[in-house]
């Protein structure tokens, strides 16, 4: 074998790694991640929202990252909304919390709600610290049946309150987490309530 052959050979074999690791290893993230649409991050539309009593400035985002699963949602006009780590994500950090909206594939073998009190609830209580079920119902948001988990835990030794919707959808789940120190989540309650009550699929 000559030299140029054996060049040729190694090449192949890293093109053949780098292309593995962007489809099925570490890098898969990073390739999904990449797929966001620009346009899923430009308000379309600005409106009054009464919360607590007070009309406040929100702002409308048209997700349209994954086919089958384009959404509506309203999102106050002060907050800085950033694309979450995957496609179909959202997320906006603030000083007393954390707000997220992610896309959750539900197996076709079960149910939102069984993958919910399966699945989901038990990884939270084994990936958060002092985690304390506060509430859970069954709701409603805009026609589409839903799911409400209320729950505390301990970040850096202070205790935060968190509301975690799940919106049944045609292809995915839509998930929406809302986190905020548990002092300050009665006046805040309001206001998770209203973003979690705008989503809409627009697919439906």
């Amino acid at each position: 074998m000559n030299k140029k052959i054996i060049f040729i050979f190694v090449l192949t074999i890293i093109a053949l790694v780098v292309l593995y690791l962007y489809s099925f290893g570490p890098l898969a993230g990073k390739r999904i991640a990449n797929k966001s649409n620009p346009e899923s991050l430009r308000p379309t539309l600005t409106e009054k929202v009464l919360v607590n009593n007070a009309t406040q400035p929100f702002n409308d985002y048209h997700n349209k990252d994954l086919k089958e699963n384009y959404y509506t949602i309203k999102f106050p006009q002060d907050w800085q909304i950033q694309a979450g780590k995957s496609p179909g994500s959202y997320f906006s950090s603030l000083p007393n919390g954390d707000r997220t909206v992610e896309l959750m594939d539900v197996p076709d073998n079960t149910t939102l709600e069984l993958y919910v009190l399966s699945q989901d609830e038990p990884n939270l209580k084994n990936s958060l610290k002092g985690y304390q079920r506060i509430d859970y119902q069954n709701i409603s948001v805009n026609n589409n049946d839903a799911y409400q988990l209320i729950y505390t835990s301990e970040i850096n030794g202070e205790t935060f309150q968190t509301v975690r919707a799940y919106i049944s959808g045609q292809d995915h789940a839509a998930v929406i987490t809302f986190s905020s120190k548990q002092q300050n989540y009665k006046d805040m309650q309001s206001l998770f309530s209203s973003i979690i009550n705008s989503f809409k699929w627009e697919n439906t």
